[in-house]
């Protein structure tokens, strides 16, 4: 039989044990609260066919505003238009469909009908189909423990221009040629978005940065003392109550094209990569600086749903709304510097 004092005593054991948890991982940003919010989070997940696509989905876009009309016209810049929009910060980390997951035993494998005008930019993009499925949101990502060693070893690998990362040396350089040409990575706090595999943070490191955050889908333990990680839902929670602080520097490569494709477990939200983009400037210093290496062929650009975006003329000014153009690298995944 359950008493009060058994479930007193259970519940205090537990707490217990989160709190130990929470100091013996404390390179992985979460609390006991965030344990608890978690918790909770997990159980208000759609369950499978429960996704309601048109009232989620408005809530987004309520929340999101004129930063998600990509019909806004921008004014020319170095490389392609600059568009400006007011962002209600507050409102887009607020609204918690933004972080949610799909709840599909599968990735969606085509685009709702209701959905194709705001994912093709009212027919402006082409779409192309390639179905993946990969889903960790809420999960354990592809490498969940970043040790010392490992860390460290990918450092001495960019300083020799030897690193691989997940694309090549060629590709690598091409970000460690960007980050030296953007503000506040050198001794700052740089925010990474999206890294299964922390060879952008040896990167960041080498650059001389001070700390760094990533930001992924997947839970990742880190045992290295300068990188810390976090999941979204963590993420919005900490900065609704005022402890997330703020970055120098915003750093990603290879992510952004996939937000909003349901791909990784997401929900489908045609706005994901300019709203991932746009909560990144919510939590830039003035001054601070965006590095984006995504796929870039300015005139030739296209939607590959559910896998990924390739960025031109047309939706790369709209992923960068605000963020001033400083500096245009190279690749295949072209490498772009702003400024805030």
């Amino acid at each position: 039989m359950i008493t009060k004092k058994r479930l007193f005593v259970g519940s205090m054991l537990f707490i217990g044990f989160l709190v130990l948890w929470s100091l013996k991982h404390g390179n992985i940003i979460t609390t006991v609260m965030d344990q608890v919010n978690m918790a909770i989070h997990s159980f208000t997940m759609p369950a499978p066919g429960q996704y309601n696509l048109s009232y989620e989905l408005n809530s987004v876009l309520q929340a999101c505003g004129q930063l998600c009309n990509t019909s806004r016209k921008g004014l020319p810049g170095p490389y392609f238009d600059h568009i400006l929009a007011p962002i209600d910060c507050n409102a887009i980390l607020k609204n918690e469909y933004v972080d949610r997951g799909h709840g599909l035993p599968l990735a969606p494998a085509t685009i709702p009908i209701e959905l194709m005008n705001e994912y093709s930019m009212n027919n402006r993009i082409p779409v192309r189909y390639w179905h993946l499925n990969s889903q960790y949101l809420g999960k354990k990502a592809s490498s969940p423990v970043w040790t010392v060693n490992a860390i460290e070893d990918l450092i001495i690998q960019a300083k020799e221009g030897k690193l691989k990362g997940n694309y090549g040396e060629e590709e690598t350089n091409a970000l460690r040629d960007g980050l030296k040409h953007a503000p506040g990575v050198k001794d700052g706090r740089v925010l990474v978005i999206g890294s299964e595999f922390p060879w952008v943070e040896a990167c960041v490191l080498e650059a001389g940065a001070r700390e760094v955050v990533t930001l992924e889908y997947g839970s990742i333990i880190s045992e290295h003392p300068k990188v810390k990680t976090m999941v979204p839902f963590v993420f919005r929670m900490r900065y609704l109550n005022n402890t997330l602080g703020t970055f120098d520097a915003i750093v990603s490569f290879s992510s952004l094209e996939h937000s909003g494709l349901g791909r990784y477990g997401d929900a489908l939200n045609p706005w994901g990569d300019i709203i991932a983009v746009a909560r990144a400037w919510c939590v830039t210093k003035p001054g601070g600086s965006l590095t984006i290496g995504v796929q870039y062929d300015y005139n030739h650009e296209y939607l590959h749903f559910n896998a990924d975006r390739v960025y031109g003329k047309k939706r790369y000014p709209y992923l960068t709304t605000n963020w001033k153009q400083l500096y245009r690298g190279i690749g295949k995944q072209r490498v772009h510097v702003f400024t805030k």
